[in-house]
């Protein structure tokens, strides 16, 4: 791994400048992977940001030094953040990877994607997308008109309705651990679709359905 990770300043500056000050430093980084699963063994690239931090050195000197911090940004092939059943849609699959692939760098953009993932889903489901005069229906329509057999994940699908619809218009900050959190409800209902495992987010879902969203 390390000598797959190449790194180089954003914007070129010279440390022997006499002006110098280490916070000027800003990094664009490469890191060059291969998938450790031994049936995938796919190679992975990482593009990131970083910058310098002085800290406190921990050594009892009572001194401080100056230290290297690195984000990832992006990843391709993007991550796949959680385990899909087997028999997930093919449209499902490609949907949640537009929304994988911008966890690291926009968590809104992750959220509104993860709604538009569930309209696919829906999709798939033969939930009907336009009304008896050709109109759109608003996905919460959509959502009230699954039949008694999927009742159970209209509560699951509202609460990824909620997040998606802060992703997309709210002026609130949305974190990764909202991310995540749409992430696990959203393998509860594939799991509830295509059952490989059971997961219980009863709470999870009360939570974000109450806030109606992210927590403001």
């Amino acid at each position: 791994m390390k000598d797959g990770f190449k790194k180089q300043y954003k914007v070129p500056i010279d440390p022997n400048h006499p002006a110098f000050d280490p916070e000027w430093i800003e990094y664009v980084f490469t890191l060059n992977m291969q998938c450790a699963v031994p049936t995938c063994g796919c190679g992975v690239v990482c593009v990131g940001t970083g910058d310098v931090s002085q800290e406190y050195l921990d050594d009892g000197s009572g001194e401080w030094g100056w230290f290297e911090n690195f984000e990832a940004k992006y990843f391709q092939p993007p991550l796949q953040i959680f385990e899909l059943p087997k028999d997930t849609p093919k449209g499902v699959k490609e949907a949640l990877k537009v929304s994988f692939s911008t966890y690291f760098s926009s968590p809104s953009t992750s959220l509104s994607t993860l709604r538009a993932a569930l309209e696919v889903l829906l999709g798939e489901m033969e939930v009907a997308s336009v009304d008896a005069k050709g109109n759109f229906l608003p996905l919460a329509k959509r959502i009230s008109s699954l039949p008694e057999s999927y009742r159970k994940i209209i509560e699951p699908a509202n609460a990824i309705r909620w997040l998606g619809n802060d992703g997309t218009h709210s002026g609130y900050q949305v974190r990764k651990s909202d991310v995540v959190d749409g992430y696990r409800i959203f393998e509860h209902i594939l799991e509830e679709l295509y059952p490989e495992k059971k997961a219980s987010i009863e709470a999870l879902v009360a939570r974000i359905n109450e806030a109606k969203g992210v927590e403001k």
